[in-house]
């Protein structure tokens, strides 16, 4: 079992960036994103570790999990009415993006856009992403990770909400009450499960 679930800080953001990296190297969005091996090996973790720090942590909602020592999962959640990011967020990402992308930034931008256009509109717990190291996948560390979020949007009445980019984790979270409610189908890309969970 995970030794230890807390919150990440400033300080963390590398850690964040390189275990979200790992988990989704393979993903087929980040895979749509990013073909080539070499740029996701390079190029994910800065990917991950600039828009959690940009956007996400200030929300004080992304957790890790530590086992034997070293990081092994991140979730990065958002609260409810702060999942829409705003032009002046953008604004300050373009740069960064821009640099780890390329000519790919387009479709960067398309999924973004894409994830708006589909997104849940009642108040919710948005979890943007959530991944286990390779290494650490298939004892429990994704439901340990889970855990804090859905007991608080139990106490608090609100659903969660997520955006499953990777079609192999699907009944992974049906098993934690999430259920299907859509899917989102990118030009010439995958497609991705929108699912939510009512609390109970």
């Amino acid at each position: 079992m995970p030794e230890l679930v807390r919150k990440a800080a400033a300080a963390d953001l590398d850690t964040v960036g390189a275990t979200l990296g790992r988990a989704f190297f393979d993903d087929p969005v980040m895979t749509w994103l990013m073909p080539a091996v070499e740029l996701r090996r390079t190029r994910l973790a800065p990917f991950f570790a600039r828009i959690v720090e940009r956007i996400h942590l200030r929300h004080d909602l992304v957790y890790l999990v530590y086992a034997a020592g070293e990081c092994s999962a991140c979730a990065v959640w958002d609260p409810p009415d702060t999942w829409n990011v705003g032009l002046l967020a953008q604004a300050r990402l373009a740069p960064s993006m821009v640099a780890l992308f390329g000519g790919r930034v387009l479709r960067l931008l398309s999924l973004l856009s894409a994830l708006e256009a589909h997104h849940l509109r009642e108040p919710h717990y948005y979890l943007f992403a959530i991944g286990t190291d390779p290494a650490h996948q298939g004892r429990g560390v994704g439901s340990s990770l889970l855990a804090p979020m859905l007991a608080r949007c139990d106490a608090e009445r609100k659903p969660a909400y997520l955006e499953s980019s990777n079609g192999r984790n699907v009944p992974f979270y049906r098993r934690h009450g999430f259920e299907t409610v859509g899917t989102i189908a990118l030009e010439r890309g995958p497609s991705l499960t929108r699912m939510r969970r009512g609390p109970r």
